[in-house]
C-alpha cells in the first residue's frame, strides 16, 4: 500500500472526521429540504478534502474544512434552478470570492469528473445503481430502496460504500499525481541548474 495514501487516510481520520458534527451544523444552515441534503454536502466536502493534493500543508484543518463545505454549498446553490431566500442570505454571509474559475481549474474539473465517472462505472452493480440514483439523480433513500427492491439501510450502506471506494481511489490517484508533479519540478530544477 502507498505510504502517502495511508498517511493521508490517517490524517483524514484524525483531523477531519472529528469535525463532522460542526460541518453538519454548518451545512444545516444552507439546507432547507432535509437531512439527505446535509449529508450530501458533508460527504462532498469530505471527498474534496481527502482528494486535496496538498493535504499535508493544511495548517488550520477546521477552517479549511469549513471553507470547502461553503464552496460545495455555493456550487450546489448555483446549480439549482430555484433557490430559497434563506439559502441566499446564508450564502451571502460566507464571503467567498465569486471569481470565475481559471481555464486550468476548468480543465482539472473536467478531468476529475471524467475520472469520477470511470470510478463509478467500476463500482459493484448494486452499489453503482444506489450511488448513481442518489448522487447523480438526487433521489431520496426511500425511493432508491423502492426502485432497487432493497431496504433503506441497504441503500445507505451501498451509497456509503460507493463514496468510500471513490474517495479512496481519488486520494490514491491524487497522491500519485502530486508525486509526479514533484518529480517533474525536481527534473526542471536540475535542468535549469545545468
Amino acid at each position: 500500500m502507498d505510504s502517502d495514501a495511508e498517511a493521508r487516510r490517517i490524517w483524514f481520520r484524525r483531523e477531519v472526521l472529528p469535525l463532522e458534527p460542526a460541518l453538519r451544523a454548518c451545512a444545516q444552515r444552507f439546507c432547507h429540504t432535509g437531512s439527505d441534503e446535509v449529508e450530501d454536502l458533508v460527504h462532498e466536502a469530505f471527498a474534496r478534502i481527502i482528494a486535496y493534493p496538498r493535504w499535508h500543508s493544511v495548517g488550520n484543518v477546521p477552517a479549511f474544512a469549513m471553507r470547502i463545505l461553503k464552496e460545495v454549498a455555493v456550487t450546489v446553490a448555483r446549480r439549482r434552478k430555484i433557490v430559497s431566500i434563506g439559502v441566499i442570505s446564508n450564502l451571502d454571509g460566507i464571503n467567498i470570492a465569486e471569481d470565475l474559475p481559471s481555464v486550468e481549474r476548468i480543465v482539472e474539473a473536467r478531468e476529475e469528473l471524467r475520472l469520477l465517472g470511470q470510478l463509478i462505472s467500476e463500482l459493484p452493480p448494486q452499489c453503482r445503481k444506489a450511488f448513481t440514483l442518489r448522487k447523480v439523480y438526487g433521489l431520496p433513500h426511500t425511493e432508491i430502496a423502492d426502485r432497487l427492491g432493497l431496504s433503506v439501510s441497504a441503500v445507505e450502506k451501498h451509497i456509503t460504500r460507493g463514496l468510500r471506494i471513490c474517495t479512496e481511489r481519488l486520494a490514491r490517484i491524487s497522491s500519485a499525481k502530486s508525486r509526479g508533479h514533484a518529480s517533474a519540478n525536481r527534473i526542471r530544477q536540475c535542468n535549469e541548474n545545468e
